[in-house]
């Protein structure tokens, strides 16, 4: 993120941050678990297009450069917001383009910058009616933090009183967004109350030497998933909101403590 993208994040933070904040009456934890220095790997749930200002004022030290889906740079007036905030896109449905464009994100955290990732993708966007809370994360965000070597730090965004906008029409959506839910219109949850939870960063150093396939990145994007629905949920607060109990992500499950090998 170069100093005029700094700058106009700041300029939105300082403006638009204190009003989400009174108007939603936000409660944020866990602000001292983000670095002051040296690159993070934020990953958040995302069920609003209020969540990433919502991240972005909770996180008050440092700058999120966030992966957004391809298809939102083809709204009018995103692309242009996105760059001046230092976002770079990502292809929702994988393949190649989006093996490339993480290569964005890995370029900015080898320079020690923060990059934020919500790895629900589309789906809970698109039709957040049919899902329950968090649905399945994609694998993008943990090849990433494995190429990159950094530490990966689970966030949540928590709605309280959800009310929907008025639907857009399926067929302008679909010129927009290639997905099978697009066809059903697009109608943004908005929440009355919020809270942001923001975990203690977990530690993938016992994994690093691996052999990165399938298995391991399931494995990984599964147990981070499980530890956001944890913090969601406001349990084992202790392990992974305040670190007062010790958590090792290679060798312990997230629901029992007891040690496995992953």
């Amino acid at each position: 993120m170069d100093a005029n993208q700094m700058l106009f994040y700041e300029t939105l933070r300082f403006i638009i941050g204190p009003m989400v904040k009174i108007r939603l009456h936000l409660k944020i934890e866990g602000q001292e678990n983000i670095p002051d220095t040296g690159a993070a790997l934020i990953v958040c749930n995302h069920r609003s297009s209020l969540d990433p200002v919502i991240l972005a004022y909770s996180v008050r030290n440092r700058y999120i450069n966030y992966g957004a889906a391809s298809w939102s740079w083809k709204v009018p007036g995103y692309a242009q917001l996105h760059e001046w905030t230092g976002a770079f896109p990502i292809t929702l449905a994988g393949g190649p383009d989006a093996k490339m464009e993480l290569n964005r994100g890995l370029e900015l955290l080898q320079n020690d910058e923060v990059v934020g990732i919500f790895p629900e993708g589309g789906d809970t966007i698109l039709n957040p009616g049919k899902v329950d809370k968090i649905k399945q994360f994609k694998t993008g965000f943990a090849r990433l933090a494995l190429d990159a070597r950094v530490s990966v730090i689970p966030c949540t965004v928590i709605g309280v009183a959800e009310r929907r906008m008025p639907t857009i029409p399926g067929p302008l959506v679909e010129k927009l967004i290639k997905h099978p839910e697009a066809g059903q219109g697009y109608s943004s949850v908005m929440y009355k109350r919020a809270a942001c939870r923001i975990g203690v960063p977990l530690d993938f150093g016992d994994l690093y030497d691996k052999p990165v396939n399938k298995q391991l990145l399931d494995l990984i994007t599964n147990k981070v998933r499980q530890i956001i629905m944890k913090l969601y949920n406001g349990e084992d607060l202790d392990r992974f909101l305040t670190g007062e109990t010790p958590f090792d992500f290679a060798y312990e499950r997230v629901g029992s403590g007891v040690k496995k090998l992953l």
